[in-house]
């Protein structure tokens, strides 16, 4: 990665004011989060349950307990800054019903939605759950439970459920949170749990520890990340091709016109033309060999075209007239392959540096393929629980490249030995490079903290 590069963090601040009763915290104190942040403090503190908190706050989808789980949690208030000047607020500050969780999303001091959140079934339990129909900001009538009619609804704000986690979806990143149970969680990633082989093996008379389940969703979940991060390469390998062929077509317009122009514009053919042409051409013929290796294109021998060049043929100028436009459409099309190119073999040039006697490859047609160092293929099942980890969170990591994300990863020093603690958080980086996706860590690794001090973001109370 270019050391000069650093992007810009997506969350610049977060903010929590009686966490389980007792702690307040101003995070970061001075200046704001960077791009990979480590919060550091004493066990009990409140790392973990912070990290927990920001990633429910930030997902919008419905039915995955996101909001009942900040319910749940013991705290006053709990916001997030955004780089974009967004603030989401979570807040037990409702005198008339302490039992109200205010959800907001502001611009500044504006506030742009508003939902007083309880949960369902205590609404229901209660027999709370009735309705008044009202006409809302917009003179259209709309259902508003009782109970909450009495909450503060300043003018022009969206109010209420839909309203709110419509808008959140808007103006949030994708969150992403690795637990010290090593599940990754995220709305945008299936539950292993779902998967009918997991079930299978729950039904039927196979082994029921939960260590074994434990296990097995585990194994499914790589599984799943290693099916997905192929899908990812492949649509942008199709893409890539796609947009080479616009160009080639572009080229070979070029070569009309060269061929339709008068012959007395033809330009003779230097040797330095020449020498410049036989070095394109090496070039190309490095380029498709190193690209074959994910079946990114099939390798192209070019000794012929070289060997022609260095000729003494009286039609040679004839010839690389020619032969140039060939060479540009080659070129053409690999520089569009090369991004993914380079994107593939960092992704496993950086997995294989972890790894001890396997390694990771890929093709094109066939996806990500596991094999031990006598080359005989290897199932995620057979990868230790800190491969895993490492390789579920790499594979997720890769796709979002495309939109705005944030992986919150606790305690990632978990099942990492020192040497793999040392590469993680610049290896995360490398392969993040030039995307918007920005990491927050909680961590007691001496290794990690000590190797990125200026990162380190210490929880100390607020006076």
């Amino acid at each position: 990665m270019d050391a000069s590069y650093e992007a810009s963090p997506l969350i610049t601040g977060l903010r929590i004011e009686e966490l389980f009763g007792l702690y307040t915290y101003k995070l970061p104190q001075r200046s704001a989060f960077s791009n990979a942040v480590i919060l550091y403090g004493d066990n009990g503190v409140g790392k973990s349950t912070i990290l927990r908190l920001a990633f429910h706050l930030l997902s919008p989808e419905d039915g995955k307990n996101h909001r009942s789980t900040l319910y749940k949690t013991a705290f006053k208030r709990f916001e997030i800054d955004l780089a974009t000047g967004i603030t989401l607020a979570a807040a037990r500050d409702d005198a008339d019903d302490p039992r109200i969780l205010n959800l907001s999303i502001r611009e500044g001091e504006k506030i742009l939605a508003f939902w007083p959140f309880r949960p369902r079934a205590e609404r229901e339990a209660q027999g709370e759950y009735a309705y008044d129909v009202v006409v809302d900001d917009q003179g259209e009538l709309r259902r508003v439970p009782r109970r909450l009619r009495r909450a503060a609804r300043p003018p022009g704000v969206a109010f209420g459920e839909s309203a709110y986690l419509h808008l959140l979806r808007e103006v949030t990143p994708v969150a992403f949170i690795l637990n010290a149970e090593r599940r990754l969680d995220s709305d945008s990633v299936s539950d292993p749990s779902d998967e009918m082989e997991l079930r299978r093996f729950i039904r039927l008379d196979e082994p029921r520890r939960i260590s074994d389940l434990v296990v097995r969703s585990r194994s499914i979940a790589l599984s799943q990340a290693l099916a997905a991060a192929a899908r990812w390469i492949q649509s942008k390998a199709v893409q890539s091709a796609n947009q080479g062929s616009t160009n080639v077509h572009a080229v070979y317009v070029n070569v009309l016109n060269h061929l339709m122009a008068p012959t007395s514009r033809a330009k003779a053919v230097a040797p330095a033309d020449i020498a410049k042409l036989s070095d394109r051409l090496e070039q190309i013929q490095k380029k498709t060999e190193n690209f074959a290796k994910y079946e990114l294109t099939s390798p192209l021998l070019t000794d012929a075209f070289v060997q022609a060049l260095g000729s003494a043929k009286t039609k040679r100028d004839i010839a690389i007239h020619l032969l140039r436009p060939y060479i540009e459409s080659l070129e053409s099309r690999l520089n569009t392959l090369e991004p993914i190119y380079t994107l593939i073999d960092k992704f496993v040039s950086i997995i294989n540096s972890f790894l001890r006697d396997k390694r990771i490859g890929f093709r094109l047609s066939s996806g990500f393929m596991i094999a031990n160092k006598l080359n005989k293929a290897l199932e995620p099942a057979n990868l230790s629980s800190g491969e895993q980890q490492l390789l579920l969170l790499f594979c997720y990591v890769l796709i979002a490249r495309d939109q705005p994300s944030v992986f919150m990863i606790d305690e990632p020093e978990i099942s990492l030995n020192v040497k793999w603690q040392r590469q993680l958080v610049q290896s995360l980086l490398d392969i993040t490079a030039y995307s918007k996706i920005q990491f927050i860590f909680a961590s007691h690794s001496v290794e990690l903290l000590s190797q990125h001090r200026g990162r380190v973001v210490q929880l100390v109370e607020e006076s």
